[in-house]
């Protein structure tokens, strides 16, 4: 690490899904920069784009933090300047974090915040987004809790699910290849217990994120960093082989070896096809699998091997295997055309995956996005990949398959991820009645554009505003211009998780959390947006409004308030998740009920302003406590946030936020009594 406390740029731009991943990279940066930091301003500039002024030991000038919420919002995409640099797919981190200097941006690294549980195909979802900022040359830092637990229907613990090995391990692979640092980063997740605690104490990375993000701020040497980080996950993949049924995986010594393979620029395709060679078979259990789908997979089986395991949808053909795969699938297939044949029949071997990619009804299977960026991860650039899709896309895909290939790709993740990786492309499902069934890269792409970086900078406005702006301003007006008096239990703008809610207890000695939040939403009950405890000294026991926010008045639903109210009644009417004492950053697994009659429960709805007859509607009709209706001004560098009250109690709440929201030039508040 360089001695010196002086950043080589002035500002840093934080491009985020919402203002709370921003907010969450931008915690992480405090930790990296604690030992320099003197001081650190309120949050000013713009409402919409609020920005932080930290002083650092022995800078002339502060360097600056702006927030940019929400992509695809600003007089320039940032996503552009990833697919520019040789990022083919159009996948959006939680976080972009971009040095600015000069007028000129330059990203440093992307970051991904998984609070659940990444287990089943889940695991690989996220494959796709590695692969492209990976190929950007950006570090892509998949920040994944672990020690958790998932909950039943009635709020049980379940035992723990953990991705299979091989997709931790397709990160070294790709980070090794490409000398880049994309990582699963795994840090101690909340619900982590004192044996989880235990077990992974050799792969939590907590001081490892740190270090990395320090790193990169200072434009330093990471290589150290980076070898810790290959450890921390490689200890992580051989916990996971000796936790799985032996067989199915790769062993932890294997596992070792095919690393050493790797660090020594040797495939672990030729790794696995000399030393390991499993049995592998393909099935698949959905009403619309066609007989000579069935027949493929049969064959595949026959000939393949595992890709790291018995069951993955993936496999691997050695040369001579390649060659009996090219003689059945011909047989099969009649009617494939010279140039696919000529490439099944390459003197290589091959890497096959299998993409069921569509649900029985036709639509997407999102997680199913990351599985031919995973294969291709694990096998590396130069393999050759064939990808089969064997399920029942609509008929309409088959028909731009056939006549359009870019623009399907350009309209569908799942479509540009399969060809954006593949070598080839094999095609049988129920739907398919046109297409020739087998295609090579070069139907659908030319050459690769060249890799270029334009410079760029966004201005700190956005195009338009909306619901995204909305979560913003409530979020600082209750979290940092009120003061210690209100507490953030949850906080869920657009693109957020629900990954849980907190409140105090009336003490504020104790925090208690609910993790894995029921999607229950019918009817009766509504997960709410926003979640926030007030102590108002005038009145308690505290208050806990819900908040439900949207773009427009009309958008706000009839009656949302006793709704709201109903969700956060049936959610504590189970114990908390975890507790921990509030000062403290420890948790532990609680089993406290809180008592309904410790708090009043009150609800909000919350919108852009409107037409003043619509806003009085919505207001009357929402059955909620409290409408705040937020008023941009100056483009979006401040707003007015007028304070309906329908309720006295809604009324006590509004005059108490208003007497006590701090002076600033980004925001004012307004009450107006019903």
């Amino acid at each position: 690490m360089k001695n010196n406390n002086l950043l080589p740029f002035e500002c840093l731009h934080i491009h985020g899904d919402n203002i709370v991943e921003c907010e969450r990279a931008l915690a992480i940066i405090l930790q990296s920069l604690a030992d320099v930091i003197e001081s650190i301003s309120p949050p000013g500039f713009s409402i919409t784009c609020p920005r932080y002024l930290l002083k650092l030991k022995g800078a002339s000038k502060p360097l600056s933090v702006t927030f940019y919420p929400g992509f695809g919002r600003w007089d320039y995409d940032i996503l552009q300047s990833v697919r520019d640099r040789g990022g083919v797919l159009r996948e959006a981190a939680d976080v972009i974090v971009t040095a600015a200097y000069n007028g000129e941006e330059t990203p440093l690294f992307a970051i991904e915040f998984c609070g659940a549980l990444p287990a089943g195909n889940q695991a690989w979802q996220r494959s796709g987004r590695a692969f492209s900022f990976g190929m950007a040359q950006i570090p892509y830092l998949y920040i994944s809790e672990l020690g958790g637990y998932e909950l039943d229907s009635n709020r049980r613990r379940k035992a723990p699910r953990m991705p299979n090995a091989a997709v931790p391990f397709s990160y070294l692979a790709f980070s090794i290849e490409h000398e880049t640092p994309v990582f699963p980063i795994f840090v101690t997740g909340p619900g982590a217990d004192t044996d989880s605690r235990k077990v992974f104490a050799d792969v939590f990375a907590d001081q490892e994120l740190i270090d990395l993000v320090r790193a990169h701020l200072y434009q330093d040497d990471d290589a150290e960093i980076f070898d810790r980080l290959q450890q921390k996950v490689l200890s992580f993949v051989k916990k996971r082989a000796d936790s799985s049924r032996k067989g199915e995986t790769l062993s932890r010594e294997q596992w070792q070896t095919a690393f050493v393979e790797l660090k020594n620029a040797n495939g672990l395709s030729n790794f696995l096809a000399t030393k390991v060679r499993q049995d592998w078979s393909k099935t698949a259990y959905i009403d619309a699998l066609t007989d000579r789908a069935k027949a493929l997979m049969a064959v595949g089986s026959r000939h393949g091997i595992g890709l790291t395991g018995t069951k993955l949808p993936m496999c691997l053909l050695d040369r001579d295997a390649r060659s009996r795969f090219a003689s059945d699938v011909n047989k099969l297939f009649p009617e494939l055309d010279s140039e696919f044949k000529a490439f099944l029949n390459h003197p290589e071997s091959l890497a096959i995956c299998w993409v069921m990619g569509f649900k029985p009804r036709g639509d997407d299977a999102r997680p199913d996005r990351g599985l031919a960026p995973l294969t291709r991860m694990l096998v590396g650039s130069d393999h050759e990949m064939l990808t089969i899709v064997y399920g029942p896309a609509p008929e309409a895909t088959w028909k731009a398959l056939v006549t359009q290939p870019e623009k399907l790709a350009a309209r569908n993740g799942l479509w540009e991820a399969i060809m954006e990786t593949s070598d080839a492309l094999l095609v049988e499902a129920a739907t398919d009645h046109v297409s020739k069934k087998g295609y090579i890269r070069s139907e659908w792409v030319e050459d690769l554009p060249e890799k270029r970086s334009e410079p760029f900078f966004v201005t700190p406005c956005p195009k338009r505003l909306g619901e995204n702006d909305v979560d913003t301003a409530l979020h600082l007006l209750l979290s940092k211009f009120i003061g210690k008096d209100v507490f953030e239990g949850m906080c869920n703008p657009p693109g957020g998780d629900w990954s849980g809610v907190s409140i105090l207890g009336n003490s504020r000695e104790m925090e208690y959390r609910w993790l894995s939040l029921p999607r229950v939403s019918g009817a009766d009950m509504k997960r709410p947006d926003h979640v926030f405890q007030i102590f108002a000294p005038t009145c308690m026991p505290s208050t806990i409004l819900s908040i439900e926010s949207k773009e427009t008045p009309k958008s706000l639903e009839t009656e949302i308030g006793p709704r709201l109210t109903a969700y956060l009644h049936y959610l504590f009417a189970s114990p908390a998740s975890i507790e921990k004492k509030y000062s403290s950053k420890d948790w532990g697994h609680s089993t406290r009920k809180v008592s309904l009659g410790d708090y009043r429960f009150l609800s909000a709805g919350a919108f852009l302003m409107g037409d003043s007859e619509k806003v009085l509607d919505a207001v009357q009709r929402s059955k909620t406590d409290l409408t705040f209706v937020v008023d941009f001004l100056n483009s979006g560098k401040s707003c007015q946030i007028c304070i309906y009250s329908s309720t006295s109690d809604g009324r006590e709440i509004a005059e108490y936020i208003a007497a006590n929201v701090e002076d600033s030039e980004i925001i004012t508040v307004k009450v107006i009594n019903q």
